[in-house]
């Protein structure tokens, strides 16, 4: 399923914030300046997959999983990162040599949500889970001998995640989506639960390929059942630089000045704005953010899905574990299974589920908003296999989220109605 937004403003609110609103703006990334490459995909995920006793450890990396699942990826092969717009790097070719331009993009970052479809093990709203370590990917040219650059890294949860809707020009909802807030005057995101420093000197050197670096967390950080977790990242550079100096150095007309240190992150896109019901996208701040007086988005992070054309993705990995059965884990149920899913214009569904043991049972649907739509059943069963059956004609297009707990066991999973 594709889809395509006129994306403008967002109403949000997070987990014990109040609701904001913002003047509506529209979100155009057509005068960005980005060069578009092919994208080939990074096989850098350290680690596997470990399933115990219903628990889940595993790697959760959007794109990865996303791409395997289908969705064509670009990647912005200028997605340079610089603290200000001072310098200059390559924005494409003419026919007397190439066209500079200033660097425009300042942070860059990522939210998980592991109730994504394309995940191996998808998690519910009911299942915590701990992350102890992320994954970045980048380019990076050493130029300037003896210096040290730095890559700050921010870890953001609870609070710190805003989560609200996109809306168009006259206020109708177009889907939800989740931000973090940004400083001007930090140059940097705000609200961040921990953060830690990368630094990188000749050694880093890599321009090639983009290069994988895994990064312990301070402390391992609990995300409570329906929470989110972000992380941003932004280029220190180690050095001064002065009003037109040049990050890439690759072409010979205009000759570079002054070659700068240069890390370039791992941002893609999917123009075609595949349809996610998930809050996995990714972040940024641009140009016209830290320097504009007028744009909504003066105090947050873009959300990669509020762009009109594309839906943006920072290649970030995730090392999560919750000692939850994910949405596919249902040892002690047995095995769960829906019909018909997608509807097809069907009006009843009907979830079977295995019991292995006596227990109460509830089933519950709700929609993607978190917002429960109606119990299916709520009983105790002896040991067995049964059918749940609820009319579905009421319901709007969409997906929908059921959940079935036995005990103190709970499971999830997704369905499609289309009418």
């Amino acid at each position: 399923m594709k889809k395509r937004f006129l994306l403008a403003a967002v109403v949000g609110v997070a987990t014990g914030i109040s609701a904001m609103a913002q003047s509506p703006v529209r979100v155009d990334g057509g005068n960005d300046g980005a060069i578009l490459v092919p994208y080939s995909p990074l096989q850098v995920q350290p680690g596997s997959t470990m399933n115990k006793k219903g628990a889940v450890t595993e790697w959760y990396n959007f794109v990865n999983s996303s791409s395997n699942g289908g969705i064509s990826y670009t990647s912005l092969s200028n997605a340079s990162l610089f603290p200000d717009s001072t310098v200059k790097q390559l924005y494409g070719s003419t026919g007397g040599g190439v066209e500079l331009g200033y660097a425009g993009l300042h942070n860059v970052g990522q939210v998980f949500d592991p109730k994504s479809f394309y995940y191996d093990q998808i998690l519910s709203d009911y299942n915590e889970y701990t992350v102890d370590s992320i994954e970045i990917a980048f380019k990076y040219m050493h130029n300037i001998p003896g210096t040290v650059d730095t890559v700050d890294i921010r870890v953001y949860s609870g609070a710190g995640v805003r989560v609200g809707n996109l809306v168009d020009q006259n206020g109708n909802v177009i889907e939800p989506t989740a931000w973090i807030m940004y400083s001007r005057a930090l140059e940097m995101g705000t609200g961040s639960t921990q953060n830690f420093q990368l630094l990188l000197d000749e050694t880093d050197t890599g321009f090639a390929a983009y290069q994988g670096r895994t990064v312990g967390l301070n402390s391992p950080l609990l995300i409570n059942g329906g929470e989110l977790i972000a992380v941003s990242y932004r280029f220190i550079p180690g050095y001064a630089w002065n009003f037109g100096d040049t990050l890439q150095h690759d072409w010979d007309s205009p000759e570079p000045t002054n070659k700068l240190n240069h890390f370039i992150a791992w941002v893609l896109r999917d123009n075609s704005k595949t349809a996610e019901d998930s809050y996995n996208h990714g972040l940024s701040v641009r140009k016209f953010q830290r320097y504009g007086t007028t744009t909504s988005w003066d105090e947050e992070f873009i959300p990669g899905d509020a762009w009109n054309d594309f839906t943006e993705q920072v290649y970030c990995g995730f090392h999560i574990s919750s000692p939850n059965v994910s949405a596919q884990s249902v040892n002690a149920l047995g095995g769960t299974k829906v019909y018909p899913n997608p509807s097809n214009g069907n009006a009843e569904l009907n979830i079977e589920y295995n019991m292995v043991n006596a227990s109460d049972v509830t089933i519950e649907l709700f929609d993607m908003q978190g917002r429960k739509v109606r119990t299916i059943l709520n009983t105790n069963v002896e040991a067995g296999t049964y059918t749940a059956t609820t009319n579905i004609s009421d319901l709007q297009n969409g997906v929908y989220v059921y959940t079935i707990t036995a005990g103190e066991q709970t499971t999830s999973g997704k369905v499609s109605v289309v009418k």
